[in-house]
């Protein structure tokens, strides 16, 4: 039986995926396993948020600002 959290997490799991390879595909010279380690670290921080809607853009953004200050 599917619950409106079940739902909603694998909807999440779904866009962090497709974030990933949007990233993959804009630092094509970063490992994967590194790409996937900083959307794990920055996702992590937004683990106890009553709302996850904008989630993946701040994860994205995150994410971008990280690596382009490396």
């Amino acid at each position: 039986m599917s619950t409106l959290d079940t739902m909603a997490s694998e909807q999440l799991d779904t866009h962090f995926a497709q974030l990933e390879d949007r990233l993959g595909h804009d630092y094509a010279d970063v490992a994967r396993t590194r790409l996937h380690a900083l959307v794990d670290h920055e996702r992590a921080r937004f683990a106890g948020a009553r709302i996850h809607a904008y989630v993946p853009i701040l994860v994205e953004r995150a994410v971008r600002a990280a690596l382009a200050a490396t």
